[in-house]
């Protein structure tokens, strides 16, 4: 028996002082073709160490496994040394190509992208090979060259790749169209993509895409295949959630939202759509509960203020509404909303402040404008409330209430 055989023993066994012992004597009696079997067995079991010794101790009769090296060196995140065997690659070796190849996952793995790019179409030249072309589409798309992605993976054949890589070449065509706005052709090539075979990615895409272009009948069909198929992917159910509602859906809309926040609670975009369907389905407090679980979990709780005010003011809880205010909110209805709560405590100082600082924000809102004339009038600021008055009618000319408000 080799030592080459006895080492891969001793690793089966689970003997690595004997699999050391026995790859000391394979490096210094067995044939070269023999180690390199065993480096390549080696490598791909995670061996690095050693097969990187067999490699350079065969390198200079086969200098093919400075790829090998190159990649493992790689592995150790020594990019620099990885370049120094690629570069021992001669361009008249038929080792090139695959040089080429590993150069440029280096260089898009350091950020160089350009340059990887410039390593594949060099590659190309030498080979059409179908994965080339694929890596070429693929940097292409990656530097978002969008309509040559297109024309790249155009070239290719979307089952064969879908065999070799597990990818499809019409999801991607798909989202390189649906990048450049051209939404049609997206939909197309991703339902394309999805009837030769299904996958989660492709059909969530396909989903959203159809439910922003406001075809919600359709989005929701796929959303529910994605919703029986792995009801675990992750995130789908907000913008299911969102399309449901537009169909008038409004409790399954919820069902579904709530089956994600059992995923993550903590998720703030589903915690307010929660409570916004929550509010329409006239369960006010459940919205409620929602949006204070979501103010104690928002990275940025305008949103959540602007609806927790809504929600009081409407049901005249005045106080939770001032309650609210705080100099850092930047809402300008969040801040009206606080100027109503303070008027209906008549605490008019307080209110006519917020109507102040808010005038230049809201002065093209009618409603806005109407209510800040008369709290000028109640400060005594006539000619201020005139002027106000009379921009309101010209948004607003029919409004009978402020012609005589006006007039007084």
């Amino acid at each position: 028996m080799l030592n080459s055989e006895k080492m891969l023993a001793s690793i089966q066994n689970q003997d690595l002082a004997h699999a050391d012992k026995y790859f000391e004597r394979a490096l210094r009696e067995d044939g070269s073709e023999v180690l390199l079997e065993l480096a390549e067995y080696l490598e791909s079991i995670g061996f690095l160490p050693q097969a990187k010794r067999i490699y350079l101790q065969e390198r200079d009769e086969f200098p093919e496994v400075n790829i090998n090296l190159a990649q493992i060196a790689s592995e150790d995140g020594d990019i620099e040394e990885a370049f120094l065997y690629l570069d021992a690659v001669s361009p008249d070796s038929e080792d090139y190509l695959s040089a080429l190849l590993v150069m440029a996952d280096l260089y898009d793995m350091e950020g160089l992208t350009d340059v990887a790019r410039e390593k594949l179409l060099e590659a190309n030249q030498i080979s059409q090979d179908p994965l080339v072309i694929f890596g070429l589409a693929e940097i292409e798309f990656e530097l978002e060259n969008y309509d040559q992605a297109i024309k790249t993976y155009a070239k290719l054949d979307n089952r064969e790749i879908l065999e070799l890589t597990g990818l499809s070449t019409y999801q991607r065509i798909g989202r390189a169209y649906a990048s450049l706005g051209k939404f049609e052709a997206a939909i197309e090539f991703l339902e394309k993509a999805v009837e030769i075979e299904y996958e989660d990615q492709a059909v969530f895409e396909l989903a959203t895409l159809l439910y922003d272009q406001e075809e919600y009948q359709k989005a929701n069909l796929y959303f529910k295949q994605l919703d029986t198929m792995n009801p675990d992917f992750s995130g789908y159910e907000y913008v299911y959630g969102l399309s449901l509602r537009e169909e008038h859906k409004t409790e399954e809309a919820l069902r579904l939202i709530q089956q994600g926040l059992t995923k993550n609670d903590f998720d703030a975009n589903l915690l307010l759509a929660a409570s916004q369907f929550s509010y329409e389905l006239h369960d006010s407090e459940q919205a409620e509960s929602y949006l204070l679980k979501a103010k104690s979990v928002a990275e940025d709780d305008e949103e959540v203020l602007m609806r927790l005010s809504n929600l009081y003011l409407e049901e005249e809880r005045y106080d939770q509404v001032v309650s609210l205010d705080r100099e850092d909110i930047d809402n300008v209805l969040t801040k009206w909303n606080i100027a109503k709560a303070y008027q209906a405590l008549e605490d008019e100082e307080a209110a006519f402040a917020i109507y102040e600082n808010l005038a230049g924000d809201l002065a093209d809102n009618p409603e806005f404008l109407q209510d800040y004339a008369y709290i000028l009038r109640e400060f005594g600021y006539r000619p201020k409330a005139r002027k106000i008055a009379e921009q309101y009618l010209k948004l607003v000319p029919d409004d009978v209430n402020m012609l005589a408000f006006l007039e007084d």
